[in-house]
């Protein structure tokens, strides 16, 4: 005969079991989520691109690995992850710097999470190029040394300005307006006048 110790005590061993499998399952459910194999004979590799001159970070450099095609961007302080190979060849980009390139198995193994990669600037200097719409230096002074007010200058194939310093009168007439500067030209010519 059961006595209700007894089936308390079977019931909860049911649930024992039953919390024991369901934990189980739960654990090789995530055991297979969590597959390692893709990253077989890779390591994790970490750092941050630096500007060799100012030591700064450069932000959203761009990292390609030559060898898969594939690549990613660093984030605004230059900072950087991700998984390579012994065999990969990292090639560094940056609008404004020189590409850098880097050999994954140059890579000391004391540097794969503090990797500081140093981008030199791409620097192009141009001539200075001075244009004239007269022949020469010389002629361009004469025409605006001759000028007395700058605004009056006439340069061949420019329009001249089409404001001056004077604000322009109003294309609409105010009845009261109108009447005010009536009796203002009236008052100026005749002190004595009255409305």
């Amino acid at each position: 005969m059961h006595t209700p110790t007894t089936t308390y005590r079977t019931t909860l061993k049911a649930l024992r079991l039953a919390l024991i499998g369901c934990l189980l399952s739960v654990t090789c459910h995530l055991n297979a989520q969590l597959n390692f194999e893709f990253l077989e004979g890779k390591f994790l590799l970490k750092g941050q691109v630096l500007d060799i001159a100012s030591g700064k970070p450069v932000g959203f450099a761009n990292i390609m690995v030559n060898n898969s095609g594939k690549g990613i961007t660093c984030d605004n302080e230059g900072r950087f992850s991700l998984y390579v190979y012994v065999k990969d060849t990292l090639k560094f980009t940056s609008v404004g710097y020189l590409a850098k390139t880097v050999y994954a198995y140059n890579i000391d193994s004391a540097d794969m999470y503090t990797l500081q990669v140093k981008m030199a600037p791409d620097v192009i200097k141009l001539k200075t190029a001075e244009i004239y719409y007269w022949g020469d230096r010389r002629k361009f002074d004469d025409a605006f040394m001759a000028a007395k007010d700058m605004n009056k200058v006439t340069i061949p194939g420019i329009a001249p300005p089409k404001y001056s310093n004077k604000p322009p009168k109003a294309k609409f007439t105010n009845p009261i307006s109108f009447l005010y500067e009536h009796v203002k030209k009236r008052r100026a010519a005749n002190p004595d006048f009255k409305p």
